[in-house]
């Protein structure tokens, strides 16, 4: 008897064995993201995850909508785990959950981790008996099994004739040698209970105890855990203000006007307009949100509603007599640099003592080697870090000084939010871009009565690097103005006429002390001054550096609307940089430039890429969903309802480029311009476009009763 009960410890000890290995706590949840929302589907607040339990807080609004997670589920066990994709299922009749494999294979391999998606889908329409207040509560819970079993192992395991794939299935929790173990204890008791019954033997009680105890940890040999999912899910059926835009629009055509020709409201997709529709009227266009006025523009085809700023409510109306604000304003200044000064990233402001104070502070020189890393810097022209002047450098003005935008306290209109240049180099084709990569640096040389060839053509030899001029030539000793130049521009700023960097003259000027200056660009590696002013607007990688205006969108941004980007779409603001013609040509030399729209037309289309500013694009990247209007899109509205005053107010359109003159389309009191630099300082109205859930509360979109929305 006692060896019976030795013999049945022993036999035990495999399954204790394996009842160790069978650690569920090694199976864990080790990221959780949204990779990805379709439609209107918002989500309220991240997902939390803690190891085998993830809680999802998500709010949709119409039947497709759907948010897509990753989740990397880690596998530190010795075993392989199989996701059981059987067992994630929910009775909801609205909302339904799909897992999908990053390589269509539910296995997480031993001490490996594996990424699954999973897409949460509003798929059915819930009845209006069911809402309350418009909502119903789709919240759920639901799980995700994972075994160290599978169909196609078990299958495996019978195939007599694969013995090396049997060898590498980890099946129930060891290999498959402790399973044969297993079966042959099981199988021996059997045929040795079998045969102590037929003999009535005095053990065989003790033997079918063994056999029972046995099948348990056999049974429960294959480990089992389970991924918890909680969903707090509400479907809102409240009305949206796209939804109220569109029933004027049926109702008031004349008022909310359908737009008739092609549109980019989506990154590298221009398609025909068929819900695009422009506010026209006064008494529907008004719109409380994130705290401020703004003006309702038109619809996107992405159902979106694209919205100019508007100054701060008054007593919670959008006023047209609105007082006046101070704030933040700028002017372009060349000041001269010609020592190490103190720089900054960024900025924070006291509006009180009207004092800046610099962030992210480094020491510098100023010179050619070192403007690249200048740009879009900031500085007190000292080595200190307050002052009441704060510099923007945008650019080279000369060796010794910079085109910058000096900012200080002023007064504006309360429909902007402060004044300031498009770009304060405006000797630059590039800065009509909302951002620019490659700037054609110009220098000023005072040349006095010195002896310079200039031509209209030239050579490049690549093995010596060497340009030389050609074509029509002249020699002059004394330049009094550009025109006696024509167009013979280029220059080796010597009389031969050969040189390794080849210049071409912008302009030339005879000063009150009658010195001849001249100003110029640098010309490398063969290229002309055609090939040199297409890379800064047609190269493929020419948004690098923020435009003036678009830093002081994007710090306005952080500063007052950066908890609202959840209810803001992601749409194009074109900065449309295609020209009138093919490119430039070298009998364009010293021409005006046209870009696109000069002749300013309604035609909202975008085609370039990298044109196409939106958060979605990583040719021309916005790092918010804010930009600004337009011309052509405000062309599709009534000006009285634009107008720019006084000051006036950019728009995100190139004008022309002339000589060494950029010029930027913007909106005055009485017209749309093309004809002003892009150094002036005019006003800034940011534009938004609101995602298409975006609840109305109240109002009727006047200016005494604007529409409030659901922040």
């Amino acid at each position: 008897m006692k060896y019976i009960k030795l013999l049945l410890i022993l036999l035990l000890i495999p399954f204790i064995v394996l009842a160790e290995e069978c650690d569920i706590s090694k199976i864990t949840i080790t990221s959780m993201e949204q990779q990805n929302i379709n439609g209107s589907a918002e989500e309220i607040n991240e997902p939390t995850y803690q190891n085998r339990t993830i809680n999802l807080d998500i709010k949709m609004y119409d039947v497709g909508d759907s948010i897509t997670y990753n989740m990397t589920i880690k596998n530190d066990s010795k075993e392989d785990y199989m996701i059981d994709e059987d067992t994630f299922k929910t009775n909801s009749d609205y909302i339904e959950y799909t897992l999908k494999t990053n390589d269509n294979n539910n296995v997480v391999k031993a001490n490996d981790s594996k990424d699954v998606s999973l897409i949460v889908t509003y798929k059915n329409k819930v009845d209006s008996s069911l809402l309350n207040n418009n909502k119903f509560d789709a919240s759920n819970s639901l799980k995700l099994s994972l075994n160290t079993n599978s169909k196609e192992q078990e299958l495996d395991v019978i195939t007599t004739d694969n013995v090396k794939k049997i060898d590498n299935v980890s099946n129930p929790v060891t290999s498959i040698s402790s399973m044969m173990l297993i079966s042959f204890i099981l199988l021996t008791t059997i045929i040795v209970s079998y045969i102590l019954i037929k003999r009535k033997h005095k053990y065989t009680k003790y033997l079918i105890i063994f056999l029972s105890i046995t099948l348990i940890p056999t049974v429960f040999a294959i480990c089992k855990c389970d991924i918890e999912v909680e969903s707090k899910i509400e479907i809102d059926n409240s009305e949206k203000l796209i939804e109220r835009l569109y029933s004027l629009a049926e109702t008031n055509p004349t008022c909310i006007k359908k737009y008739e020709g092609n549109v980019t409201d989506e990154v590298g997709k221009t398609t025909v307009a068929k819900k695009v529709f422009f506010d026209n009227c006064e008494e529907t266009r008004n719109v409380i949100f994130g705290g401020f006025c703004w003006q309702i523009i038109r619809t996107t085809e992405t159902d979106g509603t694209k919205m100019m700023y508007n100054g701060i409510p008054a007593d919670g109306k959008c006023l047209n007599n609105r007082d006046g604000v101070n704030g933040i304003t700028a002017i372009t200044t060349w000041p001269s640099i010609e020592s190490e000064y103190l720089y900054g990233s960024s900025y924070s402001f006291d509006i009180t003592r009207a004092q800046f104070t610099l962030k992210d502070t480094f020491s510098s020189e100023y010179n050619k080697e070192t403007i690249p890393n200048l740009i879009n810097k900031y500085t007190c022209l000292s080595n200190g870090d307050t002052c009441s002047q704060l510099y923007l450098i945008n650019g080279m003005y000369s060796e010794k000084s910079a085109y910058t935008a000096q900012l200080h306290i002023g007064g504006y209109p309360y429909s902007f939010i402060g004044l300031m240049p498009f770009n304060s180099d405006e000797e630059n084709i590039s800065s009509v871009g909302y951002m620019f990569n490659k700037q054609s640096t110009t220098t000023r040389m005072t040349i006095g009565t010195k002896m310079y060839k200039y031509a209209n053509s030239f050579t490049y030899d690549k093995n010596t690097n060497t340009y030389t001029l050609t074509g029509d030539s002249q020699s002059i000793t004394d330049i009094t103005s550009s025109s006696q130049l024509n167009d013979t521009r280029y220059t080796c700023l010597n009389e031969s006429g050969s040189c390794e960097v080849l210049r071409y003259i912008l302009n030339a000027s005879y000063s009150p002390n009658y010195v001849s200056e001249i100003s110029f660009i640098d010309l490398t590696d063969g290229d002309g001054y055609a090939e040199t002013i297409n890379k800064e607007i047609k190269d493929d990688n020419i948004n690098k550096y923020n435009s003036t205006i678009k830093m002081f969108i994007d710090d306005w941004y952080k500063d007052n609307l950066i908890n609202y980007s959840k209810k803001l779409e992601n749409t194009v603001y074109c900065n449309n940089r295609e020209t009138s013609y093919n490119g430039f040509f070298e009998d364009n030399i010293n021409k005006v430039i046209n870009f696109k729209h000069y002749d300013l037309t309604n035609n909202i289309e975008c085609n370039q890429l990298n044109n196409q500013f939106s958060v979605d694009n990583e040719k021309a990247k916005l790092k918010y969903p804010i930009a600004l209007m337009t011309a052509e899109e405000l062309k599709n509205v009534d000006y009285n309802l634009i107008k720019g005053g006084y000051y006036g107010y950019w728009t995100m359109t190139p004008g022309s480029f002339g000589g060494n003159n950029t010029y930027m389309y913007w909106v005055s009191s009485g017209d749309f311009y093309a004809n002003n630099g892009t150094n002036r300082g005019y006003g800034v109205r940011p534009v938004i476009s609101l995602k298409k859930n975006n609840i109305l509360l109240s109002g009727t979109g006047t200016q005494e009763d604007p529409w409030i929305l659901d922040n």
